[in-house]
């Protein structure tokens, strides 16, 4: 058989080759609940009988959902609970396992009862623990993942670590080693003359790492304190394994290019010249297993990748269906990518180091911003606030020289928009506000004397701290909320960059919608519509004989199309409040369904079950002969400035809407960061079928459980919004799981 290219993609079903995580409302369900609510009886009335069905529950569901999940974890509790003394005594004779009983157990158990209570909702977020809570319930979430005193019952990690083939005296570096589970495996692998660094970025592992350390006198742990500029190994240390476990699928798609860049380069700059880096993640799965319940990602996307950094594939091996490791050898940086070779319809080659998938939040809590932009933004806002027309103008041409090298996409162009409104006399501010939407815009951001752009200014670029020195810093966002909430500076943050009037320097916006050709009298869907920016355009070209659905999740973000409507009785615009699972569309309703800077979200978080319930709902809204358009942000070649928010290969999309039953008939990219595709349905598609085999070959009702487990194991809730304010799973202060 011929050997596979380590940079082809095969793209074999519908599945999304990576996932990162999603709003829990899909991941909690009735049985997990139950179970929960058993155990938080138990502290309450001490009934052992409630262990007992807590017990019954897990047993039940840990074959049929969350496999890698907490179940085990909690499940070895109750049972704990329910042991007899000497037994108790046995069951903590391991010093890790008596570590992860102490961290559960400290002050009446109260780290157990926070994560049941707040990961079940069966207690809320109140507005003033929300961050501190969320921090917590974080490092609990990993940290009952990582240290579960069962996880051998789903990883095969005894299996595992005989494969990594260590030996005495070996040098290891754990990188995002969490609260220790491999470090300390490893530790007593390489003995004394060895040396374990347990890397990790999160204070509060590593302040059990450190105490854990300390209370057990290990020696050959060494604790290191990292960022995401590199690993955090000094330039001196040189290893012979770099292991990252549970972490790449965030390095792939959720670091930025400049932080993988540093992450990578300082693997190998760490690795001797015949070290070798060995990777374990979450496989998806086909057919008849259970998938792990959280992050995965292709493991054909971590070689393709890892192939252009000069890592070559030694070993593979996975002893369970939702786990894998992959062994690389530390090689020559290749000159360039090798021959294209001739491809099947269901491959994507892989031409550079590029992730063909990121997800990074728009917002500024999130995207943060670099010096070169925070400068001319604090030069904007002096010359507001001083009426200082040169100030201003200085602003404008230095946001007119950074927009297009840096960040494309984000709030420059808007910015100078401002700029050019405030330096305007009344009767150009008349011309430039002709059309209502950007009127309705210049009036939210520049009413009462410019007040909410000062504000956004003074929040969006943390102007009141001191410009950092390095002029290639990108900053995290770090405001408070102490006067105006997060969420609120994150909404007007997309409100600004999402109905920019200058959007079209950047996107080429015309040019683009006239690629659309939507006619008069259509009836077409802006799905994931935000603050309407499409949905005036298409409300204007169909007319009083068309119709625009304009579907959101986010009501904030909605409530400005209403808003629109009632100010100019906009007849032909209707707004729907929808969920991630669901169009909100009735069924042959539309005659195009249009998706920009969205379905990428679709893609990565969420869980496949839900994001086929979707697009189900988009096959039942389309009228014959119906169309998809799909806007959306592209991944750039090395060397490309890149858009600032989340990005998408079109290939990957292609490839997954054909087994989706939609196909490619055309393509649009004037600009290296944005495409469009238009796809028709697929007249002969009848969508993924149960039972047996279906026409790609998976096996149908992969999934079987009894009626009871069914029950079990019901989500608990279709609607992701009811929670309010939660955030996705996947950002956790250390980019990890």
């Amino acid at each position: 058989m011929e050997e596979k290219s380590p940079v082809v993609l095969r793209v074999e079903d519908q599945q999304s080759l990576i996932h990162l995580g999603s709003l829990d409302s899909f991941d909690i369900t009735e049985g997990g609940t139950d179970a929960a609510k058993a155990i938080l009886s138990y502290f309450e009335n001490g009934k052992k009988k409630e262990l007992e069905k807590a017990i019954s529950i897990y047993e039940e569901i840990i074959p049929n959902e969350n496999f890698g999940g907490e179940y085990t974890a909690l499940e070895w509790m109750c049972r704990y609970f329910l042991a007899p003394p000497e037994a108790q005594k046995d069951l903590l004779a391991q010093p890790f396992t008596k570590a992860f009983y102490e961290m559960m157990s400290q002050d009446d158990f109260s780290n157990l009862k926070t994560y049941l209570q707040y990961k079940y909702h069966i207690k809320e977020y109140g507005p003033g623990d929300n961050i501190e809570i969320k921090a917590r319930m974080r490092f609990l979430e990993d940290f009952i993942l990582f240290n579960n005193p069962d996880r051998e019952r789903w990883e095969s990690t005894r299996e595992n670590m005989e494969r990594f083939d260590l030996k005495e005296g070996m040098t290891v570096a754990d990188v995002g080693s969490g609260p220790g589970y491999y470090s300390f495996k490893f530790s007593d692998v390489v003995g004394e003359k060895g040396k374990v660094y347990a890397i990790e970025t999160n204070p509060r592992h590593l302040e059990f790492l450190r105490n854990y350390i300390d209370e057990n006198k290990i020696g050959n742990v060494e604790v290191v304190e990292s960022s995401f500029e590199g690993i955090g190994l000094s330039s001196d240390i040189r290893v012979d394994v770099v292991y990252v476990c549970s972490l790449f699928h965030n390095v792939y798609a959720a670091f930025t290019d400049g932080e993988r860049e540093e992450f990578i380069g300082s693997i190998r700059t760490a690795l001797n010249d015949k070290g070798q880096l060995i990777v374990v993640d979450n496989d998806l799965v086909t057919g008849q297993e259970l998938p792990y319940h959280g992050p995965y990602i292709s493991k054909d996307l971590i070689i393709s990748q890892l192939y252009y950094y000069g890592f070559k594939l030694k070993d593979a091996f996975q002893f369970t269906p939702q786990r894998y490791a992959l062994v690389f050898d530390k090689v020559e940086v290749p000159a360039g990518a090798p021959e294209k070779p001739e491809l099947a319809e269901n491959e994507i080659f892989v031409d550079s180091n590029v992730s063909l998938a990121r997800y990074r939040i728009i917002g500024t809590s999130t995207s943060g911003y670099t010096v070169r932009g925070k400068k001319p933004g604090r030069k904007m806002y002096e010359g507001i606030m001083e009426n200082d027309e040169t100030k201003l103008r200085e602003a404008r041409a230095e946001f007119e020289e950074l927009w297009p090298k840096e960040r494309i996409g984000d709030d420059y162009t808007a910015l100078m928009w401002f700029i050019d409104y405030k330096l305007a006399s009344d009767e150009e501010r008349k011309k430039m506000t002709e059309d209502s939407l950007v009127e309705m815009y210049a009036d939210f951001f520049c009413g009462n004397d410019f007040e909410r752009l000062k504000q956004y200014l003074l929040y969006k670029f943390h102007l009141e701290k001191p410009d950092p020195v390095d002029a290639s810093f990108e900053a995290s966002f770090d405001y408070d909320g102490k006067d105006f909430s997060i969420n609120t500076i994150n909404e007007w943050n997309e409100y600004l960059i999402f109905n920019n009037p200058y959007r079209k320097m950047w996107e080429k916006t015309d040019e683009m919608c006239k690629f659309f050709n939507i006619k008069e009298g259509e009836h077409i869907a802006d799905i994931g519509c935000g603050s309407g920016f499409f949905t005036w355009y298409f409300s204007q070209q169909v007319g009083s004989k068309g119709k625009v659905y304009a579907t959101e999740l986010n009501k904030n973000a909605l409530k400005y199309v209403d808003d629109l409507i009632e100010r100019y009785n906009i007849k032909n615009i209707k707004t729907i409040i929808t969920k991630m699972n669901k169009s909100g569309l009735s069924d042959n309703s539309v005659d195009t369904i249009f998706m920009c800077s969205m379905y990428h979200a679709a893609y990565i978080t969420d869980i496949e079950f839900v994001k086929d319930s979707f697009i189900d709902t988009l096959h039942k809204a389309l009228r014959k002969g119906g169309r998809i358009i799909i806007v959306d942000n592209n991944v750039t070649a090395p060397g490309v400035p890149s858009y600032y928010g989340p990005g998408i290969s079109p290939d990957l999309l292609i490839q997954q809407l054909k087994y989706y039953g939609f196909n490619l008939v055309d393509r649009f990219e004037m600009i290296p960061q944005r495409f469009a595709l238009i796809l028709e349905e697929d007249p002969d598609y009848t969508g993924p079928k149960h039972g047996g085999k279906d026409e790609y070959g998976r096996d149908k009702d992969h999934k079987q459980k009894s009626s009871r487990s069914r029950k079990r194991g019901r989500r608990k809730s279709e609607d992701p919004m009811q929670h309010e304010g939660q955030e996705p799973d996947m950002f956790y202060d250390r980019k990890k799981e």
